[in-house]
């Protein structure tokens, strides 16, 4: 029953659109965003100067689902699971959370079950290499670190 309370919570939660949410911090890569009461962290996801493909997004708290956000037409779904690795540390593979997509007509998202700890490391190495699949594509993104400390801060103090 938890679990439900929490992806509809999450449903709410598009990064845009008309859902009264709040800009709180910009820079770079990285947005601090107060949806409906409830604050993220997203990290755009794309290589050079393109527009995001993804966006990842992690909560202040284990209370929450992290969540993936693909654009429909070049990505689609991700399929299964989430690689995550920082610097040369050993890769950690998130699951999605089963059934538990949505959509609209220019985003994919689904929630991942567990990003305990990854919130810790954005501030404490150089690079974070995000990769999933589509069932056909393999994506890889690298995402230098450089401001995720004032980013994680501006999360953690945002109420």
């Amino acid at each position: 029953m938890r679990v439900m309370l929490v992806m509809l919570g999450l449903l709410v939660m598009v990064p845009w659109g008309d859902l009264h949410a709040k800009e709180i911090y910009k820079s770079g890569r990285y947005t601090v965003r107060k949806v409906e009461g409830t604050c993220k962290l997203e990290i755009l996801l794309h290589e050079g100067d393109q527009e995001p493909a993804a966006i990842l997004a992690l909560f202040p708290s284990d209370e929450f689902f992290g969540e993936m956000f693909t654009e429909k037409a070049r990505i689609g779904v991700a399929q299964k699971k989430v690689r995550i690795q920082f610097d040369q540390d050993k890769p950690k593979d998130i699951n999605f959370v089963a059934d538990a997509s949505a959509k609209d007509n220019y985003w994919r998202w689904q929630y991942l079950e567990n990003t305990q700890g990854i919130l810790g490391l954005l501030g404490k190495r150089t690079k974070m290499i995000v990769s999933f699949s589509n069932g056909k594509t393999m994506f890889k993104y690298t995402v230098p670190l450089k401001g995720s400390t004032k980013a994680v801060m501006a999360l953690r103090h945002c109420r």
